[in-house]
């Protein structure tokens, strides 16, 4: 009798053993899933870029007036990185609003452009684009009836940390208003993390 009892005992023991067994490797496996996903999203948050629109306008009867500030908030999410800000404009020459033909700086885009860091840090800079060469031509081709210019702001700048970058621009253009401007449109086009 305690022969049987021993071997009952055993037999529950092994099977007992088996499932653990199981269990083990179930777990084993379940750790495996976990570690792989870990490094794909490390991998990937390494990789993590943020391309986006910081400002986009569209202006009214195609007329900036000299006063009337551009504001943008961008909020940046994977700091450090470095980035290039691009501006794109599309300007008309379709009457009432011609973009200047004859004014005293052969086709000068001028603004300001100010930008304020999460941490109270600020810069401003003057900008002034040759669009039109000296005899009063658009130096780009005609789209859809708008000359479209993609001009450069700032070549790899900064962003050290995250958090909401306070951008104005002002329209520099010495009459009041500047006629012929269709719309303005600022992107950040990241080109590494730091």
């Amino acid at each position: 009798m305690f022969f049987i009892q021993q071997n009952i005992v055993f037999l529950q023991t092994k099977k007992f053993n088996g499932k653990i067994n199981q269990l083990n490797e179930v777990i084993r496996k379940l750790y495996t899933v976990i570690a792989l996903i870990i490094i794909m999203l490390g991998g990937m948050s390494c990789s993590e870029k943020q391309n986006g629109m910081v400002l986009s306008k569209d202006f009214q009867d195609e007329v900036w007036n000299r006063f009337d500030y551009l504001y943008a908030t961008y909020n940046v999410v994977a700091a450090p990185m470095t980035a290039d800000l691009v501006m794109e404009m599309d300007v008309s020459d379709v009457f009432p609003n011609i973009y200047p033909y004859y004014d005293d700086e052969n086709g000068i885009f001028a603004i300001t452009l100010s930008i304020n860091a999460p941490d109270g840090s600020s810069r401003a800079r003057d900008f002034r684009f040759r669009i039109k060469d000296s005899e009063g031509n658009f130096k780009s081709e005609k789209i859809k009836g708008y000359y479209h210019f993609e001009l450069p702001l700032i070549n790899d700048m900064s962003f050290n940390e995250n958090g909401e970058y306070h951008f104005k621009i002002e329209n520099k253009y010495s009459k009041d208003p500047l006629y012929g401007i269709k719309s303005l449109n600022i992107n950040c086009l990241q080109i590494k993390k730091k």
